[in-house]
């Protein structure tokens, strides 16, 4: 059957594997010869995709936790641990050897990889080994960054509370961050693809190549707006708008950098409220 899940694996940290820390999944393509789809999910950690020569994708896995986690004396504890242990008996003469377990799921069909961790409480740190020419959507929520190099594809980064940085890229970046900056490098994007970069805490700083063909349109509540390429402004203007109640009239300005790069192109959408957008010419 075409549909046929070609690999499927299913890591649930058992009793007797709390000790495996880290590890690593390979995962084959239904068809290595034909461009492939990665979607990362996790609520908790960081992601790191790298991209390779590999016609396979390969899963590398930690859980993110202290080793020497939960080997502190009786002096360490405070007050809530004490508590505990008064509740539990206390855990003078033990050793650790098992706390919160990974749930990690890795799935291909079709050449579409699907890995995902649903646990908001046990931190899984991903680092995939991929090929080169693949496009991938990535989301992380909590404490970890976004890291993205050597892809040529369409990315779609998505963060809450981290950094995105996204290096020898050529394709289409859209990255979405709250708390956290964004850095891309692009060796070459394609063309006619517009990107969006937004975030509300930190600094946008991208790279494009000289010859980018593109319409700019940046904003920034607290920060500065720069570039090394010469840019055609455009002029701000007012936007007019006439609520049916009433009849009320209203006029504000567009507050938005606008500009065409070596004659315009897709719009490339970069804003933020608390830092500085910086757009750089390689």
């Amino acid at each position: 059957m075409k549909n046929i899940i070609c690999g499927i694996v299913m890591l649930l940290m058992s009793v007797a594997a709390f000790a495996q820390d880290s590890g690593e999944i390979p995962i084959p393509l239904s068809d290595p010869a034909k461009r492939g789809k990665l979607k990362v999910h996790i609520n908790y950690g960081s992601i790191t995709v790298k991209g390779t020569a590999r016609k396979d994708i390969l899963v590398k896995y930690s859980t993110g936790r202290d080793r020497n986690e939960g080997h502190d004396d009786d002096n360490d504890h405070d007050d809530d641990d004490d508590r505990r242990d008064k509740n539990r008996g206390s855990k003078s003469g033990l050793k650790r050897i098992g706390g919160g377990t990974l749930d990690l799921e890795v799935s291909e069909n079709a050449n579409f990889v699907k890995v995902s961790s649903d646990s908001w409480n046990n931190k899984c740190n991903l680092t995939l080994e991929v090929p080169s020419g693949i496009d991938m959507t990535l989301h992380t929520y909590n404490d970890g960054d976004i890291e993205v190099y050597n892809i040529q594809g369409e990315i779609e980064l998505t963060n809450y509370n981290g950094e995105i940085t996204a290096e020898n890229i050529s394709g289409s970046v859209v990255a979405t961050t709250y708390n956290g900056e964004i850095k891309a490098s692009f060796d070459k994007v394609t063309d006619g693809a517009p990107m969006s970069f937004v975030t509300y805490n930190g600094d946008i700083d991208i790279t494009f190549p000289a010859s980018l063909k593109a319409t700019l349109k940046m904003k920034t509540q607290q920060g500065e707006v720069m570039t090394g390429f010469d840019v055609k402004l455009s002029p701000v203007q007012p936007i007019q708008t006439k609520e049916e109640r009433g009849g009320t009239y209203k006029v504000k300005l567009d507050e938005w950098v606008r500009g065409d790069v070596n004659g315009g192109g897709p719009e490339f959408i970069m804003r933020n409220y608390n830092g500085d957008i910086l757009v750089r010419k390689k």
